[in-house]
């Protein structure tokens, strides 16, 4: 679709969405507006569709009124009033995508079946050329679902009037409305499901920003009390526990002093890397500021958590660091205990790490 329309209109699938991941993401945010949505849409369509019911139609022959009632009252609106019940209901998010499009053709079958009882079916003929918009703009469908439904309502709407208006010119007509109600729904669509994915990949670049390190890449100070927060809920739950580790860059004010900010910057990013290659998929890593960062590791034991603590000293003590010699970190660690709150981790960790320091660094302790 996005090739077929380059030519005219510069749409351009956002590179954010190239992932199944991301693409999930955006349904899960969507789901939400949408949901409301089509419960106040449905619900308002089917108040209406009461109202036509009780308004004069003289220019529609007794039996094609009683028609009118049976089919709206019996089949559009208990639709109607279901989808949008059904539409608050998180679990039903998908059945009521399906039950919507299909209402859709459903009605606009309705609608075209009474048109072909008509003589003079002029002043109904508006309801199938509103229904086509209603499909796109109102309804609450998502682009794919609303083109499928649009197309074998406009479908329906053109073989029911072949069959039913003798004069060429008047379906020519016909057909023309359809075609705008269709186009000016599909591009009315397309420019909202665009700018809705627009507005979510900004607000996921702006949560990015306010949640990561620039310098490191890594989660700051503001993702701490949620990635603490969602552990302690976890550990509580399931009867587990995990580890909390404050690393420390080793006298990392003589590194700045002796060769430089930039080194020093590169030194941070290194260590950085280091450390999240040492890690588990499940763990965090949160630069705490400065030289220190912080690591929550899951579901282990004091054993597992001091064996992590190891690896990540010899590795880094280990490593390149360009024409700085060698880099060492002290770590403080400790586990979650149940009466813990976030300030018992943070008090512990610390003065682990205070104590590793004056056992002269290079080396972790555990509290």
């Amino acid at each position: 679709m996005q090739k077929l329309l380059q030519p005219i209109f510069s749409f351009e699938s956002p590179q954010y969405f190239l992932g199944d991941k991301a693409r999930s993401n955006f349904i899960d945010w969507d789901k939400p507006s949408r949901q409301v949505q089509i419960s106040v849409m449905t619900g308002l369509t089917a108040l209406l569709y009461l109202v036509f019911t009780l308004i004069d139609k003289s220019w529609a022959p007794a039996d094609v009124q009683l028609l009118m009632l049976k089919l709206h009252l019996l089949i559009v609106v208990p639709m109607l009033l279901m989808i949008s019940y059904l539409a608050y209901q998180k679990r039903y998010y998908n059945i009521v995508m399906y039950m919507l499009a299909i209402y859709s053709v459903i009605s606009i079958s309705c609608h075209a079946y009474i048109s072909i009882q008509f003589v003079n079916f002029g002043p109904f003929l508006i309801e199938g050329y509103l229904g086509v918009l209603w499909i796109f703009i109102v309804s609450g469908l998502t682009f794919k679902y609303a083109i499928i439904s649009a197309t074998i309502s406009s479908i329906i709407l053109l073989t029911a009037a072949f069959f039913s208006m003798r004069e060429s010119d008047l379906y020519i007509m016909h057909s023309f409305w359809i075609f705008c109600s269709f186009s000016f729904g599909f591009f009315g669509a397309l420019i909202y499901e665009r700018s809705r994915e627009a507005i979510f990949i900004s607000q996921q670049e702006l949560h990015h920003l306010a949640i990561t390190d620039p310098l490191t890449g890594v989660f700051n100070r503001n993702q701490l009390n949620k990635t603490i927060s969602q552990e302690i809920s976890r550990a509580i739950r399931y009867d587990s526990s995990f580890g909390f580790l404050m690393v420390d860059v080793d006298h990392f004010k003589r590194i700045n002093d002796n060769f430089g900010h930039d080194e020093g910057d590169k030194v941070l990013q290194n260590i950085a890397k280091l450390l999240c290659s040492s890690l588990r998929k499940n763990d965090t890593l949160i630069r705490w500021g400065g030289e220190e960062f912080v690591v929550i590791a899951v579901e282990v034991d004091e054993l597992n958590l001091m064996l992590l603590c190891d690896k990540l000293l010899q590795k880094i003590e280990a490593s390149c660091y360009n024409s700085i010699d060698k880099v060492t970190v002290s770590i403080g660690a400790t586990l979650f205990k149940k009466a813990d709150l976030q300030g018992d981790l943070l008090s512990r960790a610390d003065k682990a790490l205070y104590q590793a320091k004056d056992k002269g660094r290079n080396t972790a302790v555990y509290l």
